[in-house]
């Protein structure tokens, strides 16, 4: 079985503009120390949504690992623990 690595980049313009606005983005999308990335890992060949009008909580499928800022949530596709470590980012009104 072969693997493709698929690398998803934003461009540099757009992450300053939505840094500059949205100062929390900062620690955003970069894997280093003291930074807030989450980690991904899929098959772009198998990825669904599996939700439904009676069921919109089910979970997608082909996603293989999830870390939400170091937290795993996925693993090896089954989802495990009920962690919910992500924060969301607002912006002042």
């Amino acid at each position: 079985m072969s693997s493709q690595i698929y690398d998803i980049v934003i461009k540099g313009g757009r992450a300053q503009i939505l840094e500059k606005s949205v100062p929390q983005m900062r620690k955003k999308g970069r894997i280093q120390v003291g930074m807030d990335a989450d980690v991904v890992v899929f098959d772009l060949k198998t990825i669904k949504d599996n939700a439904t009008f009676t069921q919109p909580a089910r979970l997608s499928s082909g996603f293989r690992h999830l870390l939400v800022n170091g937290t795993p949530i996925i693993r090896d596709g089954k989802r495990i623990g009920t962690a919910r470590p992500g924060k969301p980012i607002r912006r002042p009104v």
